[in-house]
């Protein structure tokens, strides 16, 4: 955490938890929310105060720009108006064709992953938040075959806005 708040000043002062707990969960890491709880296999840290927002580490290979995706993608989407506005712009400029790729990627998540949660609810929490961090956050291969080029350069005004301190 402490590396990735000095190569994305606009972490600092957020107020996030944090907590390293290597083999905790699946994947990289997890994003709570403020107001979730978990459940009974992965249940909210008890570190994070009621209310808290954090990050949870369970991979030692996880990046600062891993981190900083996550924080962008769940929790600056909704607080800093800046990323607000990009993260509405990103949304109204999906092609059929990405709109199609998440329907895929739902699919893949309901038979592979063990996702059961209706589509608009995984679209709105995981599907856009993972599609927005695919190029911005190098969590995807070949981005030039998944965005449109007004998209790549909207990210690339993201990434310079994330290594600026916040205002």
């Amino acid at each position: 955490m402490e590396q990735a708040q000095q190569q994305y000043p606009i972490l600092q002062g957020l107020g996030l938890g944090y907590k390293y707990n290597p083999g905790g969960g699946k994947g990289f890491l997890e994003f709570w929310p403020g107001d979730e709880s978990g459940t009974p296999e992965y249940p909210r840290p008890k570190e994070f105060a009621p209310g808290q927002s954090g990050l949870e580490v369970y991979d030692p290979k996880t990046r600062p720009i891993d981190i900083m995706g996550d924080v962008a993608s769940h929790y600056l989407v909704q607080t800093d108006p800046q990323m607000k506005a990009y993260y509405k712009q990103f949304q109204k400029s999906l092609t059929p064709d990405q709109l199609g790729r998440l329907q895929q990627q739902y699919q893949y998540a309901r038979q592979n992953e063990g996702e059961t949660r209706p589509y608009e609810q995984w679209h709105e929490h995981s599907g856009i938040p993972g599609y927005f961090r695919g190029y911005a956050f190098q969590q995807w291969d070949r981005p030039e075959e998944l965005y449109t080029p007004k998209q790549l350069k909207m990210f690339d005004e993201i990434n310079a806005y994330l290594k600026k301190p916040r205002k």
